[in-house]
C-alpha cells in the first residue's frame, strides 16, 4: 500500500484518537515507543505494535487511522535510518518565569521509549560475550533516553546533586537526549552483534 506522508492533521487525528481510547498511550508516548522498536533487533509486526498502543483492538482499526498509524511509523523510520532523528517533543521551559517547567510531553515520549526497548536492552545487557565499553555505552543511551521517565522528585534531587536548577538539568538532558537518539539504532545493531545473540544477516535491520 501507499503509504502517505506523516502530516499535521494525521498527529492531531491519532492524538485525539488515542485520547478517546481507554488504556492507549497517548500520541508522544506512541512515538517513543515506535522510535525504540524501530531500532529493536527484534522487529514487531504492525499488529503486535498496534496493540501495545491500543489494547484489545486485535489489529483492527478503520483504514483512514491505521494509514495515520502507518505514516507515523514510516517518518520515524526514515528518520532513524536515512535522515537523521528528531525529538517530536519539546520541553516547556518559562522565559520569564524560571519556575515554570513543562516535562509532560517528554515524560510521555519516554515512558514510551521505555515500554518499548527495556526488554532488548535487558537481554543486551546480560550478554556474557559483550565487552564492558558497549555495555557502559548502551547504559548510558538508554539511560539518557529514558530520563523523563524519572519521578520529578528523582529528578530534582539529581539536579540538587549536581548544583543545577530543575529546568538547567532538564535542558542538558533534553539536548543530550536528541545527541543518543541519532546514533541509537546504530548502537544496538553493533551491540547485537558483538552478543552474539542475533545476526546481521536475519534482516533484522535496515
Amino acid at each position: 500500500m501507499q503509504i502517505p506522508e506523516f502530516t499535521l492533521q494525521h498527529s492531531q487525528q491519532l492524538s485525539a484518537f488515542l485520547a478517546s481510547r481507554k488504556g492507549a498511550m497517548t500520541l508522544p508516548q506512541s512515538q517513543g515507543y515506535l522510535f525504540a522498536i524501530i531500532c529493536s533487533p527484534e522487529p514487531l509486526d504492525v499488529h503486535e505494535w498496534l496493540e501495545q498502543i491500543i489494547p484489545d483492538t486485535q489489529g483492527q482499526l478503520e483504514e483512514q487511522m491505521l494509514f495515520s498509524f502507518m505514516a507515523m511509523y514510516h517518518q520515524i523510520s526514515e528518520q532513524v535510518y536515512e535522515t537523521g532523528f528528531k525529538l517530536p517533543v519539546s520541553l516547556q521551559i518559562g522565559a520569564d518565569n524560571e519556575n515554570y517547567l513543562d516535562l509532560h510531553e517528554c515524560q510521555q515520549w519516554c515512558l514510551g521509549f521505555v515500554h518499548g526497548s527495556q526488554s532488548y536492552v535487558d537481554k543486551l545487557m546480560q550478554a556474557g560475550s559483550l565487552s564492558v565499553e558497549l555495555k557502559e555505552a548502551l547504559q548510558t543511551a538508554y539511560a539518557s533516553l529514558g530520563f523523563f521517565a524519572l519521578k520529578p522528585e528523582v529528578i530534582a534531587t539529581i539536579a540538587q546533586q549536581n548544583q543545577l536548577s530543575d529546568a538547567q538539568l532538564s535542558q542538558q538532558q533534553y539536548e543530550l537526549m536528541g545527541d543518543f537518539a541519532l546514533g541509537f539504532a546504530e548502537l544496538i545493531e553493533i551491540i547485537a552483534v558483538q552478543s552474539g545473540l542475533y545476526t546481521d544477516e536475519e534482516g533484522s535491520w535496515n
